[in-house]
């Protein structure tokens, strides 16, 4: 959703540089140990999420009051959001360091009621050192990574110990969320938070529309998204005798490792790479059904696009892709990874194109539980949460 107002810049002095109505309240507030409603709240978000700032925290920024975003990227244009980008001197890493000292000279210089960060490391670790200098209640936004990975890692009780001290932390679903409570996080400190599409983007098309894909694969080519697995269950697939295109969208350290792949399995006539697009929309338009192969992944944006464009989903079991996709409902959920089981789904949807059509159809039923409003329905709880 293309987010652009002359409110994204305001800031939080006045002209004559007089302390705004909203700042005063705020330190009013804090001066007599109240909590602010989440419609009058004013968080400091440190983010480094560059294109996916509005999607993540313009639901936000739709529920509070002010919203003020200390981000990497100079061209962050939010709704209602006043963004101050980190100086973009030198590589990557050195405006991540200096990220943090831009959060904090800002929490200096204005009053807010919380902090928001998603990723724990470093942005989440930032914002534990916000809450330690200024007291503001902080919130975690989980990633897959987070839970996933860096929680049972050699240096895991350090995210575990991290965890715990924020005042909200955020999960994208019941399965996360239960099992960030065992490592001991407090159950009303955990909230979820939808993972956003824009459904007026993401709809269904017209079915007489002819597609040109029989599958198609959205992702970074990376070791956890697992690109090669998709290569292989075609591979498994075209063994059987079956016709079909596919096209693999994305980029990434592993592209040209499928790439040879495709060609050392003599796909490279049925399936397309056709690289970084901004929006897959065109994709997923195009395609009669998406798959995912990867080993982690929390809530993966792409998956939910693809159902609610009406692509019928065959998904792994992980992260909390099933207390979305319905095995036999609104996907197929296959149960081990293996590239003939991937195969023998996609067969399925090729031997019976009602019945794919059937699951594509209730598919879509995801444009109600995760569109932007029930976003800032998910941030107007998690901002109670902060105040308590």
């Amino acid at each position: 959703m293309s987010r652009s107002s002359t409110q994204a810049t305001r800031t939080s002095l006045d002209p004559d540089g007089e302390a705004s109505a909203s700042t005063a309240a705020s330190r009013r507030r804090h001066a007599r140990g109240t909590s602010p409603d989440p419609e009058d709240a004013r968080v400091l978000v440190v983010t480094g999420l560059s294109q996916k700032n509005d999607r993540h925290y313009g639901p936000l920024a739709d529920v509070a009051d002010r919203t003020t975003l200390v981000c990497l990227d100079p061209t962050v244009d939010v709704d209602d959001a006043n963004c101050v980008p980190t100086p973009q001197v030198g590589p990557r890493l050195v405006r991540v360091v200096a990220l943090f000292f831009v959060a904090l000279y800002e929490g200096y210089r204005n009053e807010y009621d919380a902090i928001a960060s998603i990723s724990l490391f470093p942005y989440g670790l930032y914002a534990l050192a916000l809450k330690a200098v200024y007291g503001y209640p902080a919130h975690l936004g989980i990633i897959g990574i987070d839970l996933d990975h860096h929680a049972h890692q050699w240096y895991g009780g350090i995210p575990r110990w991290a965890f715990r001290r924020f005042d909200a932390v955020s999960v994208p679903g019941p399965s996360h969320a239960e099992r960030l409570a065992r490592l001991g996080v407090s159950r009303d400190r955990i909230e979820i938070l939808t993972n956003a599409i824009d459904v007026d983007t993401y709809a269904p098309t017209d079915a007489d529309v002819e597609t040109e894909y029989d599958f198609v694969w959205v992702g970074r080519f990376s070791a956890e998204k697992d690109p090669i697995r998709f290569v292989e269950a075609l591979a498994e697939l075209e063994a059987t005798g079956a016709g079909f295109r596919a096209a693999m969208v994305g980029d990434g350290p592993l592209r040209a490792d499928a790439a040879d792949a495709i060609v050392a399995r003599g796909l490279d006539d049925c399936v397309d790479l056709p690289g970084w697009v901004d929006d897959p929309v065109r994709y997923y338009r195009r395609s009669n059904a998406f798959v995912l192969t990867s080993r982690r992944d929390a809530l993966p944006l792409v998956m939910l696009e693809a159902m609610a464009t009406g692509l019928a989903p065959i998904v792994p079991s992980v992260g909390s892709i099933p207390d979305v996709v319905t095995d036999g409902d609104d996907g197929i959920v296959v149960p081990d990874r293996e590239p003939a089981t991937f195969a023998a789904a996609m067969e399925r949807f090729l031997d019976d194109p009602d019945y794919r059509r059937s699951v594509a159809a209730n598919a879509t039923a995801v444009r109600s539980s995760f569109s932007l409003e029930q976003a800032s329905d998910d941030w107007r709880r998690i901002l109670t949460t902060l105040a308590r």
